[in-house]
């Protein structure tokens, strides 16, 4: 045996076993939706996100509430339901498309403005 006993083999060198968990992935994905600004206001912002993405009218148990988001943001609860998981991993990568797409219109939009400016100096000076 090379020494390691099977109850440490999970363990790091600093004797604390650290695996990543649903409650943290969904964390990390409700910042993503929220954006990165006051919790209360990055609660309020994701959870008015999932319930315009995934209404949920015909099952109010599973509807999306800031309650269960902070529960979860607090480490109150430990249960992440897989459709949840998928809806916030949806939510997440659309918004993160559609916040690239954004920045790359504005710039080329803000491009497009120098190159106008350019030209309208050009032309007055001319």
């Amino acid at each position: 045996m090379s020494g390691i006993s099977p109850e440490n083999s999970g363990k790091l060198k600093n004797s604390k076993s650290e695996k990543m968990s649903d409650v943290a992935t969904a964390n990390f994905l409700i910042e993503e939706i929220g954006g990165k600004r006051h919790v209360g206001d990055m609660l309020r912002t994701a959870c008015k996100e999932l319930r315009a993405r995934f209404p949920h009218k015909s099952d109010p148990e599973n509807q999306w509430t800031e309650r269960r988001l902070r529960g979860w943001w607090n480490n109150e609860s430990r249960v992440v339901k897989h459709f949840q998981m998928v809806e916030l991993y949806m939510s997440a990568e659309q918004l993160r498309e559609a916040r690239k797409e954004h920045a790359e219109y504005r710039a080329k939009t803000a491009l497009i403005r120098q190159m106008a400016e350019l030209v309208s100096t050009h032309e007055v000076g001319g």
